[in-house]
């Protein structure tokens, strides 16, 4: 055999050994590529079940504020939360401007554990201002709490 011969040869080995290489990674791209869209696929699904978990939410907090079954200060707060989780543009949100006016115009009193620190002369005062708030903003928050039920998001 020539030295031409074998260089040839060892030329087609190398050409193989990268085509073989080659294919390999190819394989391995895909199988990555197929694993990110099960996992996209899952978060997709994941965010789907939150979603409705929210629009769950939203109906039935809707329907308690309608029913009288909560404060309107309350329900504006978590209605307010709940659609601006979902991410929604100005112009989806704007028919429910009130409840997010309202949880804004409140959001300075305290609740939970702060709430049960205040005297009785402060809670006094903040049930006064919460009073006159919800007042000021019943029927656009109760038409906005209707408009909300049976909507999903």
């Amino acid at each position: 055999m020539s030295v031409l011969s074998i260089l040839l040869v060892l030329a087609v080995l190398i050409v193989i050994a990268l085509a073989v290489y080659a294919l390999y990674l190819h394989m391995q791209l895909r199988k990555q590529e197929q694993r990110r869209e099960a996992q996209l696929e899952e978060l997709k699904q994941e965010a789907d079940k939150q979603r409705d978990r929210i629009n769950k939410s939203i109906q039935v907090i809707a329907a308690a504020m309608g029913g009288d079954q909560m404060t309107l200060t309350e329900g504006a707060m978590r209605l307010s939360v709940l659609l601006q989780s979902l991410g929604l543009s100005e112009q989806e949100l704007e028919p429910y401007s009130s409840l997010i006016k309202l949880a804004e115009a409140t959001a300075h009193i305290p609740i939970l554990e702060d709430w049960k620190k205040l005297s009785t002369k402060q809670k006094l005062a903040f049930d006064k201002q919460r009073a006159e708030l919800e007042a000021q903003y019943e029927d656009l928050v109760l038409d906005s709490s209707k408009k909300l039920l049976n909507k999903t998001f």
